[in-house]
């Protein structure tokens, strides 16, 4: 049986970067299997794995529809030389659902449910009225929880609803941190079916990109829960862009790409000509 792991985790809190951090020091090869939720594989282009190793399943929200982009994606990745597999959910999957993969798909078995918090936006997150629901299931349905970007005490509402928490200082070696089964007896069978309704929407373009206006423009759109992909810049410096609730980053890269992003927000936005020309 190939042992498969849940990364699940709200829009933004670090589920690209944990696995990632997995897969470099790695010995034994893993299958990824990434939901992309949008058009842009762009959490896919961020995974770094070997050729062959990593599906993107990009037809929405694998909890909300068990697609048959995940089944056929299973059945070839049990064909490889691998020890085990990384399921990254959406930022708005229920976690069990996406588990039922695991429990039920033969040849598989659930090594556990991982759910990765942003220690800077949690306590907003479990206040906001569109999302505190699909939140909470997510901190209260997983096996374990890693705490990334957090320097103060454990929020006590966190540990309320989930106390199998783990800073992201406290993991030595992230290979040995889910190597060993950590499933928890527990199911939970009470989450909520229909988690708040969210638009994507993708912005690709040739023309340069003012990194600071396109800031100023996702800072006052609350609506926009989550951006992410690549820019290029007028002095055609490549940027990664990567924005949460917890605040916005652009990192220097080189990659080489016309400008790729995925919008994830409550409202749709509209990428015609006349809105992109405010990032020019």
């Amino acid at each position: 049986m190939i042992p498969i792991t849940i990364v699940a985790g709200y829009l933004g809190a670090g589920k690209t970067t944990f696995i990632n951090k997995v897969l470099a020091e790695t010995k034994s090869p893993l299958g990824v299997l990434v939901n992309d939720f949008g058009d842009l594989a762009i959490d896919h282009d961020l995974i770094q794995n070997d050729d062959g190793l990593t599906y993107s399943l990009n037809n929405g929200c694998v909890c909300c529809k068990l697609n048959d982009d995940t089944g056929a994606a299973l059945e070839s990745i049990k064909n490889k030389d691998i020890s085990g597999v990384l399921l990254e959910a959406s930022g708005v999957a229920i976690p069990i659902k996406v588990a039922n993969y695991g429990l039920s798909w033969p040849g598989f078995s659930l090594n556990g449910i991982l759910s990765l918090v942003d220690g800077q936006s949690i306590e907003s997150l479990l206040d906001d009225k569109y999302v505190k629901t699909t939140v909470r299931d997510q901190l209260v349905q997983a096996d374990r929880i890693v705490l990334n970007r957090h320097k103060k005490n454990i929020p006590k509402r966190l540990l309320e609803l989930n106390s199998d928490i783990y800073t992201d200082r406290e993991i030595q070696n992230y290979p040995e941190f889910i190597q060993d089964s950590f499933l928890s007896e527990k199911r939970i069978d009470d989450f909520q079916e229909n988690h708040y309704a969210f638009k994507t929407s993708s912005l690709v373009s040739k023309e340069s990109i003012n990194k600071d206006k396109l800031k100023d423009f996702l800072s006052t759109n609350p609506h926009i829960h989550r951006a992410k992909g690549w820019i290029r810049d007028q002095q055609h410096q490549s940027w990664l862009v990567q924005m949460n609730k917890g605040g916005c980053k652009f990192i220097p890269c080189s990659y080489q790409t016309q400008n790729r992003m995925i919008f994830i927000s409550t409202e749709s936005i509209n990428f015609q000509s006349r809105l992109i020309n405010r990032f020019t």
